[in-house]
Order: structure tokens, then sequence, then C-alpha cells
């Protein structure tokens, strides 16, 4: 009796798992992010270089949350946001962005379930079993996501400046400080990873979001003269698909104070 209820198991196990990566169907809901077992630091960063990602940067965000920006060339070929993943690292576990949620939100309809299962596999590769997390909405919402009728979706950009030879301004040693990485895209785009002030991050703690430190760095999009974000009121809401109406409240002055802790980097 133990036996089978031992097979059982092992297969209901390997069954749900094989599901949470059949790509053949889309999915009702997807999670925002992975997660995974927690590794060495030093190890996971060698352990992506030789699976086919870039590492461009390590930044401290809060607290014991060290973030890992990773990027290959099916995640650059979008010339888009999602060319760049962040895997948060602790001690606790390891959560990374998920690409085909991200993709399903950015690309919209040129996206197809299961066109970045190349990137998930080596993900896999890198960090063992994958487990979707607690933040997930419903995967049909995403191309039009927005948190509520009123607010921003993905096309509502702002722009930060419009200025010739804006890549050169921050490549200065007085930018350092806002800069964490950058990335030329195929298409002539460069992304760019900004440091936020330490009072901004703290958003995180007051919505006790601490393990979520994946969604920063906060990007910025150089396009030519002009640099630009997505509204921190719809990339916020989108990384964070489970926050409440008052949860959102509570951080009502941040989308604010990201875009000037951007802008500060420009002038």
């Amino acid at each position: 009796m133990n036996k089978l209820f031992t097979g059982y198991a092992l297969t209901l196990l390997l069954s749900i798992k094989l599901f949470g990566f059949d790509f053949t169907t889309e999915p009702k809901q997807i999670s925002a992010h992975y997660i995974a077992p927690s590794q060495n630091l030093q190890l996971l960063i060698s352990k992506f270089q030789n699976n086919g990602f870039t590492v461009l940067a390590t930044t401290k965000i809060i607290g014991k949350y060290t973030v890992i920006t990773i990027s290959n060339q099916e995640l650059q070929n979008t010339n888009s946001y999602m060319a760049t993943l962040q895997v948060n690292v602790n001690d606790k576990e390891i959560r990374v962005q998920n690409p085909s949620y991200l993709a399903a939100a950015y690309l919209g309809n040129a996206y197809v379930y299961g066109q970045f299962k190349n990137t998930v596999d080596a993900l896999e590769h890198v960090l063992g079993t994958l487990h979707g997390g607690f933040q997930k909405t419903d995967f049909s919402t995403l191309g039009n996501y927005r948190f509520m009728y009123g607010l921003p979706k993905k096309e509502d950009i702002l722009i930060i400046k419009r200025a010739v030879g804006l890549l050169e301004k921050i490549s200065t040693i007085k930018s350092e400080p806002y800069i964490a990485y950058t990335l030329t895209l195929p298409n002539g785009a460069v992304l760019v990873g900004h440091h936020l002030r330490t009072k901004t991050t703290k958003f995180l703690q007051i919505l006790s979001q601490e393990e979520n430190a994946q969604i920063l760095p906060y990007e910025a999009m150089i396009t030519g003269n002009q640099v630009s974000i997505m509204n921190p009121k719809y990339y916020l809401a989108l990384s964070l698909p489970m926050l409440s109406l008052h949860q959102f409240m509570q951080i009502a002055a941040v989308p604010d104070q990201i875009y000037r802790n951007i802008e500060k980097a420009y002038r």
C-alpha cells in the first residue's frame, strides 16, 4: 500500500512539474515570477554565464536581497523591456521574473505562448526546479493590463528627457551612482537599469514585498534622442498583480519618486 501511495505521489508531482512547463496550451493564470531553491551567489553567476546568459549587474536592492540582472540573445531580440530578467537571490530562495509573463504583457499580439521556452529551459538548468509564485493574474488580461480603469497601460510611457547625447550623459563618473547597467539592443535602443534612492525602495517594505525585490532595478529606454520609462503605476501593478487597492494607495507617492530618481541621472 505504501509503495502504491509513494508511486502515485511521485507520478502526481512529476505531472504537476510537467504541466507547469507545458507550452502547448495557454494557461488561465500565470505567475509573474518563478521560485527556486537558494544557491551561492558567485556560483549562480558562473552557472548563468555557462548557460547562455550575460550577467549585466549584481545590485543590492534592500536588506538581504540581491538582484542579478541577466540577458540572452533570445530576450534581446525582442527589442523591449523584457531584454533583461531580474533574479532575486537571498538565503531563503531565488525568485526570477517569468519571461512568458513579461512577453504576454510587453509584446501583446506579437507573442505566442511558449515562444521563450528555450530561455525557461536555460533558467531551469541554472536554478533547478522552478515553481510559480503567489503573484499571478489571468493570462488573457496581460496584453492590455492595467491596475484598474483610468490607470496607465504599457503604452502610456513617461518621457524623462529629450536631448542629444543621452547615453554619453550617463556614461560619466558623475552618473555612476545612478546607473546599474546599460544594454544596447539589436534595434539600437539602449536599456538602462537605474538605482533608486533607499528612501524610494522602501515601498517594498511598506507593502511587505521585500521578497519580490526582483522587480528592480527600475529600467529606462533610450531611443534616439529620447529617454522614457514605463509608467510606475503600470509597472508596479504588473509586477505585483495581487496588490489590493489599499496597498496601491499606500505607495501613492512612489511613482513620482521613481520618476524624479531617474530624471536626476540625465540632468
